[in-house]
């Protein structure tokens, strides 16, 4: 980052900031000197906070594949540790224990939970002051440790996170759909086997005397005479034998059935290899197996139609003969595999162009495009994609593809979208998973991930074309916090040059997250305090002047040094034209996801117009009538006249029973902005109900859970619904559903 400046002259700091001239600056400090955004003050050092990572790969099913350390460990209080003060001193212990594997990942130790446990009960044990506080402690632990229902290997917030987690959850939605198939061929292998079974035993050979009498034990040969049997066998009568053709047919069944390289047995592997790191060679694979997979798909159909004894050879050996790969259906390959693909540098236009034509073909391909450069070139020359581009267009070229599932998403907001990554897994359409890693210098790959998603940059977002008949079903926005407003906001506090505590509401743009990466240092020019006026604004104040009002006026976002000192660095003009494209790309998925639709705002704007019309007319109407209906036409029109304040304020008022404020500990629905999509009275329809403009507000806050209201905020498509606070304090699992309710009270 550009170095504090001294004696900087306005004229100098507009140069800068409008031609990116650097000429009336001061030379750059030492390079030592590092500069980062002032939110991320609080967070240099994550193992300390309590937060989503490190997680847990399980081998459950749904929601169990994978959990959250905290989460496991709260779970574990809940079964091990007594309510109220009996209960503290073994939740103290066992938090102290949770964040000394904390401790241990941050270190890059690895393994399985229960092996970490372990090693940090050993830890602290260790340190114990006195042998009888150690057996008390040693005591508490191992019965916490009893209680522990859920194992596996312990992930953090890295490089590998998303191939590592995705892949995780790959194999697990693939386990299910693996055994169907094998099952389904091992029935049928049985069931060909005892038709063939059945013949030998009514043929000739089975009734020999030496076959007899090696199909007996050894203690019997001497009490059967088997030549007496073999004769009396042979004059019994028999049923036609099986014509040698079928017979044929069903052994060809079988060895097709035997041989297949698409799903083994429980424990073993299949010749056939389903992950790839290159979209040309998954697809080569795909198609070099299409033969295979249409040979095993006629074998089942001709298996189950002998077993059923309806092969009729007049009309299906027809069809048979001619079966190709050509012949393959959706529903014939949702039988087999998926393939998933890993990109790991998914930033080039080569490589999108491959993603893209894998996932054109409508094949089930699941591919991770893992990215760790977002920001890109500013550079706008030609053949040089801009910024906003390089970071988001995969994704949304994808979902342009109309039949694609599509996920965006930060490392950071992976494990809060579990259930959407499983969910397109599972699916038989193809799917994308584009994941920004957050690898950037000596900044922790989490913190940068989160301010992606924070700032803009990386928006999380799911499009899932199987999820309902329209927009509003298929495309969801939850996960950016704040997802109303351009941008997030944050109270920073600091102490100023007199050491009084100061606080002011920060937000958070793309131009802060820039102002974490090296790269756009010379983007920066950091003034100090002593030198700050009141020309200079916030960049989110800036960003929302039009451009014929900001002259004069000089930009910044707050940076703190290495030695927390509070600085105010100047941003050039590109940095304020990148924000403003990424703001305008928001505002487009703000728009699919119903947030602020131009639309429906246009439609309210008509309205309002026309009932404008409307009751002037009224008005002049009762200026001619009789003083009693005179009063009656103005106690019509005074509702309108005295709601001038917004545009939607007549709608709420009319419309639903008037929201708390934002404040309040009451759950509320901003009910004008509410879609009718069901989802919430679906979950509960004694808490949720609809009033009469088909509008969502929270009809009895006692007649469901926190959870409940929780979940129906994370899930509502346009993030309208503000869980409050919980009116009930020993419902389960508080201190976790108070978390992600933050997100929505905001």
């Amino acid at each position: 980052m550009s170095p504090g400046v001294s004696h900087l002259r306005a004229s100098n700091l507009a140069a800068f900031h409008l031609v990116g001239d650097r000429t009336g600056l001061p030379e750059e400090q030492a390079e030592s000197q590092q500069f980062r955004p002032a939110l991320f003050a609080d967070y240099r050092d994550l193992s300390r906070l309590r937060y989503d990572f490190p997680l847990i790969l399980g081998h459950g099913e749904n929601d169990q594949w994978v959990r959250s350390l905290a989460d496991i460990v709260d779970t574990v209080l809940q079964d091990s540790a007594e309510e109220g003060i009996e209960g503290e001193e073994i939740r103290r212990q066992v938090l102290n224990l949770e964040q000394e594997i904390r401790s241990f990942i941050a270190a890059r130790q690895s393994g399985s939970l229960s092996s970490l446990w372990q090693d940090a009960r050993q830890a602290l044990v260790d340190d114990s002051a006195s042998e009888e506080l150690s057996d008390k402690l040693s005591d508490n632990l191992d019965k916490a440790y009893a209680q522990l229902d859920f194992d596996g290997e312990v992930i953090d917030c890295d490089a590998h996170l998303p191939p590592r987690l995705i892949k995780h959850a790959w194999k697990q939605s693939q386990q299910f759909k693996a055994l169907q198939l094998y099952t389904r061929i091992d029935r049928l292998i049985n069931k060909l086997s005892d038709i063939l079974q059945v013949e030998y035993l009514h043929s000739d050979e089975a009734h020999d005397a030496a076959h007899l009498e090696s199909s007996l034990g050894a203690e019997d040969h001497n009490v059967f005479d088997f030549e007496a049997m073999a004769g009396i066998l042979k004059s019994v009568p028999v049923g036609e034998p099986l014509p040698e053709i079928r017979q044929q047919r069903i052994k060809a069944a079988i060895e097709v059935l035997e041989s297949q390289g698409f799903v083994a047995a429980s424990g073993r592997d299949t010749p056939f290899d389903f992950s790839f790191d290159d979209c040309n060679q998954a697809l080569a694979a795909f198609r070099k197996r299409l033969p295979a997979m249409a040979e095993l798909v006629k074998a089942i159909s001709i298996a189950e139609l002998e077993i059923e004894n309806r092969y009729a050879e007049s009309r299906h050996d027809v069809f048979y003969s001619d079966f190709d790969e050509d012949h393959l259906g959706a529903e014939d390959l949702a039988l087999f595999p998926s393939y998933l693909v890993y990109v790991e540098q998914a930033d080039n236009a080569d490589t999108t162009q491959a993603m893209l034509e894998l996932l054109r073909t409508g094949l089930p391909f699941k591919i991770i495009a893992r990215t760790d450069n977002i920001p890109g070139d500013l550079s706008t020359a030609a053949g040089q994609l801009s910024f906003g581009i390089q970071g988001q267009q995969l994704a949304s070229m994808a979902m342009g593809l109309g039949n694609v599932f599509v996920l965006q998403s930060a490392a950071s907001s992976l494990y809060q979208l579990r259930d959407s990554i499983m969910q397109g897994l599972s699916s038989d359409r193809a799917a994308l998973f584009s994941v920004y890693s957050g690898i950037q210098g000596e900044l922790a790959p989490y913190l940068v991930a989160a301010a992606a998603t924070e700032s803009r940059a990386f928006p999380v977002f799911v499009y899932d074309p199987a999820s309902g008949m329209d927009l509003a079903s298929h495309f969801h926005l939850y996960g950016n916090p704040a997802s109303e407003n351009d941008w997030s906001a944050h109270t920073f506090r600091y102490e100023d040059s007199d050491h009084n505590t100061q606080s002011q509401e920060t937000a958070f743009t793309l131009i802060d997250f820039m102002a974490s990466d090296p790269r756009f240092s010379s983007h920066f020019a950091s003034v100090p305090a002593e030198q700050w006026d009141d020309e200079m604004l916030p960049v989110a104040a800036f960003l929302e002047m039009e451009a014929k009002t900001r002259s004069g006026k000089i930009p910044y976002v707050l940076l703190i040094d290495e030695n927390n000192v509070l600085h105010r660095a100047v941003c050039d003009g590109k940095l304020i034209d990148a924000a403003q494209r990424c703001r305008e790309r928001w505002h487009s998925l703000q728009e699919l996801g119903g947030i602020n639709n131009s639309y429906a705002l246009h439609a309210l704007a008509e309205a309002k117009a026309a009932w404008e019309i409307e009751k002037q007319q009224l008005l002049v109407e009762a200026a001619s009538m009789p003083a009693a209906d005179n009063v009656a036409v103005v106690a019509a029109t005074a509702p309108v006249v005295a709601t001038e304040a917004t545009e939607a304020e007549a709608v709420v008022e009319a419309a639903a029973p008037e929201a708390p404020a934002a404040s309040s500990d009451d759950a509320w629905i901003e009910t004008i902005r509410c879609t009718t999509c069901n989802e919430c009275t679906e979950l509960n329809d004694r808490m949720f109900a609809y009033d009469a403009d088909k509008r969502a507000f929270i009809k009895d806050p006692d007649a469901g859970t926190f959870r409940e209201l929780v979940e129906a905020a994370e899930t509502c498509q346009v993030a309208i619904i503000h869980p409050g606070k919980p009116r009930n304090p020993d419902e389960p699992d508080l201190e976790d559903l108070m978390g992600r309710a933050e997100l929505f009270n905001d």
